[in-house]
């Protein structure tokens, strides 16, 4: 009999319900959960489900019981979802992840008692609480969730005016959020386009803990928000190989599987971010579900698929055997920020518009008219496949002066990332007056859009 596995999705999460349904495969059967409200919130998302895997069923921390649906374990894909998911299991008394590990507080504070980390951390539950924080902490502090992703509301706080400007404009909500240190950050290596950070994606199962592989990244977009201080360090995209030196990625991979044995990490797939700093390599923070936007990369590249890990594991079924990371071959996957995060998208801009030599699929372009969050403010989100590094580099580079153009009502490569990005590959974007089109209001396109 297949193993039936409940999955929380979210709109918001990790892997999609295309991704969840090819990840399945034949041999696990899916029992679809949403939030209760989350079909009035999002209609199409259980349209959606409910064409692939059946009406889901929807639950909430007093409504945990799966009526008719037995089921071997539950998981989720989402950050926002992952207590409700162990609350689930719990319940059930199935297969689940305990929620408390991903408690970004926790990890921190576990890891210093373990002398795992160097960074101290406060508990921040108000606005009179940031002078405080400031006072132990030092200049600069990072402010964050406890839990979250994509980097949102994560703010380096630089100094007292800063300071001020948060205690009076975060809207505050006791026990979601703390500060630490401020990781510092290495001097620059000449010629890199390359970000000071890697992810380390690991599976958990029955107390071993193993690496899957290491991405490395493009540089992070900071953003600020302009109403209440608080900011979001978007992440651009993931790049396989990793390019650490094998002395750097080793000691990379020790301490992030240390920190899992502290943590006493459960059964499941965790996406680590690790800073290179000055010190050292530095644990940000330990994600416990799948990261974002990996599988897709990891799959084109070796075949293995970190979704169906994250099934196979939650179903207590054997493993994929771990991917084989050697080979010259570059794939990347890259996601263009706006640098505005408000207001609808003025650029009509087609597939074709953005094919270059080395694009191998484009997964999600920003519609013209819709409101740019409806994508998370990124422009366009695309992989890249090239035979080497120096070919990875080239392709970005001629991919972003395409995408500066066909954005361009947007903004796009006007001394924003992809600006910054394109100079880190040696490539400079065509000029703004070359590229820009006059506003149109009814969001009309530029005659070079396609």
């Amino acid at each position: 009999m297949r193993p039936r596995i409940g999955v929380l999705f979210s709109p918001r999460g990790a892997a999609s319900a295309r991704d969840v349904l090819v990840a399945a495969g034949d041999d696990i059967d899916v029992v679809p959960l949403l939030r209760a409200g989350s079909a009035q919130r999002w209609p199409a998302l259980p349209a959606l489900i409910g064409r692939l895997f059946g009406e889901p069923l929807e639950i909430d921390e007093e409504h945990l019981d799966l009526p008719g649906r037995d089921v071997t374990g539950v998981v989720t894909f989402a950050d926002a979802e992952l207590e409700l998911a162990a609350a689930c299991g719990a319940h059930l008394g199935v297969r689940h992840r305990a929620a408390r590990t991903a408690d970004k507080y926790h990890q921190r504070s576990v890891l210093g008692a373990a002398g795992l980390t160097g960074m101290a951390t406060l508990p921040v539950d108000g606005p009179d609480d940031v002078a405080r924080v400031a006072a132990g902490l030092g200049f600069p502090f990072v402010l964050k969730p406890r839990r979250g992703a994509g980097g949102t509301d994560v703010t380096v706080i630089e100094g007292p005016a800063q300071a001020d400007q948060v205690a009076a404009g975060w809207r505050w909500s006791p026990g979601t959020l703390y500060a630490e240190q401020f990781i510092p950050t290495a001097d620059p290596v000449a010629g890199t386009w390359r970000a000071d950070y890697v992810s380390v994606e690991v599976q958990s199962t029955l107390g071993t803990h193993e690496v899957i592989t290491v991405f490395g990244k493009f540089p992070v977009h900071a953003r600020s928000a302009r109403n209440r201080g608080a900011g979001q360090m978007a992440t651009t995209g993931d790049i396989l190989p990793c390019g650490l030196p094998d002395g750097l990625r080793n000691e990379v991979e020790r301490l992030v599987l240390d920190a899992h044995r502290a943590l006493d990490m459960d059964d499941g797939i965790t996406h680590t971010e690790v800073k290179l700093g000055a010190g050292g390599p530095e644990i940000i923070e330990i994600n416990c579900r799948v990261g974002g936007h990996l599988s897709r990369v990891l799959k084109r590249r070796t075949g293995f698929d970190l979704v169906r890990q994250a099934l196979l594991i939650t179903a207590g079924l054997p493993p994929q055997p771990l991917p084989d990371n050697g080979g010259r071959r570059h794939v990347a996957g890259m996601f263009v920020p706006f640098a505005d995060t408000g207001g609808p998208v003025r650029s009509r801009v087609s597939p074709a518009g953005l094919r270059v030599p080395g694009v191998a699929s484009i997964d999600e372009i920003a519609r013209v008219g819709a409101p740019r969050a409806d994508t998370d403010a990124i422009a366009c989100n695309v992989v890249l496949d090239c035979a080497d590094e120096e070919g990875l580099r080239r392709t970005a580079a001629a991919f972003l002066s395409r995408v500066a153009v066909q954005f361009a009502d947007d903004g796009v490569g006007d001394e924003d990332w992809a600006a910054e990005m394109a100079a880190r590959l040696g490539a400079a974007l065509p000029p703004p007056a070359a590229t820009a089109a006059p506003h149109h209001p009814t969001g009309s396109t530029t005659g070079r859009s396609v």
